[in-house]
């Protein structure tokens, strides 16, 4: 045949395809193959599908299915069929060729990493409910691993750090060499977010576990400030601030949390530790401004290690993951009466005299009691006083309990 008849191109149109060029002297081998453009409801520009070195079939309709055939590939089209779509072609990207992400994805988020290593700690503590200690520290590593993830990514942001010390002073019970580690990581936190009250306690907790009376009474006081409506935090510093010899810092602690108090059995024991601290320090001739070492807001010399230390399981005493920090009493570690400057001790009924011992006494000490309960009207001294103990009495002996606080002051 030397051309498409009329027919035939209609039959290409319904299909879709438009001949742009009509055909002439066609042979078994087509010279110059004629150009089919889909023709879409748009005017967008399609791509052209060449023909070339293919045969055409003839077009055969069968039942209202119209059947082409272009170089031995058969298509079936229905008239009512929309027109033909090309095939959008998947965009890749080679990342060992280049690093930036494909548009899929997205950059993680610190909130990321954070969750993730929550999730591995809380992982963490339900192994070592069913003690499953192999468990308990793969996840507690999993989770320091991803804490420190988020320090790398994000080093301005203080929640890696809080996170990654807290776990760590999660383990200080059975691992106390990430003591330091949970201080480094806890301080760096507080330098990024200094209105933090919560993290500034928790300084205070691990600095009084490590013994380190000045930091922890320091942390302390900035709590207080942070948070001046929890009594907790008054509590734990006015009875530091006594051990330690700091009467007129304590006072002045007292005097701001019987503010706050609204329990009236509390209030009263607030009063009685006023008082009897107003006693001493009238007993003391010095003026009180040199009795308390000024608050200073502490600058350890802390480093941050370059790589975050693993947890080894420890087959002697085993792991201990402890829960969450409560509201509980802030002790100095090895801080008790035998090494305080003030504290409280108790004379039984009938008996003359009681001895205290206590490291701090020097010769030129000065030793000054006051009664906080008992012994109405009785006058109790200091009987003696040696390198290390001294002895708190009556002239006689009374059938009650006389509950006295006593405060060395050293020359």
């Amino acid at each position: 045949m030397s051309e498409l008849t009329p027919d035939q191109i209609s039959q290409l149109r319904e299909l879709g395809i438009n001949v742009s060029k009509p055909v002439t002297n066609i042979s078994k081998e087509i010279k110059e193959p004629p150009i089919f453009t889909p023709i879409t409801a748009k005017s967008e520009k399609r791509p052209t599908v060449s023909t070339q070195g293919t045969r055409l079939l003839p077009l055969l309709s069968i039942s209202g299915l119209t059947l082409i055939s272009f170089g031995g590939l058969v298509f079936f089209k229905n008239k009512s069929t929309p027109s033909l779509q090309p095939t959008p072609t998947p965009v890749t990207h080679d990342i060992s060729t280049n690093s930036e992400p494909t548009p899929t994805q997205v950059p993680k988020s610190i909130q990321h990493y954070l969750l993730t290593s929550q999730q591995s700690f809380t992982q963490a503590l339900t192994a070592q409910t069913k003690t499953d200690q192999t468990n308990a520290v793969a996840y507690l590593n999993q989770a320091i691993l991803e804490a420190t993830e988020a320090i790398k990514l994000f080093p301005g942001d203080y929640r890696g750090y809080e996170q990654r010390g807290r776990i760590y002073q999660s383990l200080v019970d059975s691992q106390p060499q990430v003591l330091s580690l949970a201080i480094a990581d806890l301080t760096q936190a507080t330098s990024l977010n200094p209105s933090s009250a919560e993290i500034t306690r928790s300084l205070a907790t691990l600095y009084a576990r490590q013994g380190n009376v000045d930091n922890t009474i320091n942390y302390l006081a900035q709590t207080v400030s942070l948070e001046p409506t929890k009594a907790q935090n008054f509590y734990d510093l006015a009875r530091l601030q006594q051990q330690t010899g700091r009467l007129p810092a304590a006072l002045d602690t007292y005097n701001r949390l019987i503010t706050i108090i609204a329990d009236p059995v509390q209030k009263t024991q607030v009063e009685t530790e006023k008082s009897a601290i107003e006693r001493l320090l009238t007993q003391n001739k010095t003026p009180s401004t040199t009795l308390s070492s000024p608050t200073v807001i502490p600058t350890p010399s802390i480093s941050l290690p370059d790589q975050p230390s693993l947890i080894q399981a420890n087959s002697g005493t085993g792991l201990i993951i402890a829960a969450p920090e409560t509201a509980k009493d802030i002790s100095v570690k090895n801080l008790v009466d035998t090494n305080s400057l003030s504290g409280t001790a108790t004379l039984p009924a009938n008996q003359k005299s009681i001895s205290i011992q206590n490291s701090k006494l020097i010769p030129t000490s000065q030793v000054y009691l006051t009664i906080l309960s008992g012994g109405k009207n009785l006058s109790l001294q200091v009987l003696s006083k040696s390198k290390d103990s001294f002895v708190a009495g009556l002239d006689t002996p009374t059938n009650e309990d006389i509950t006295f606080k006593w405060w060395i002051i050293s020359q």
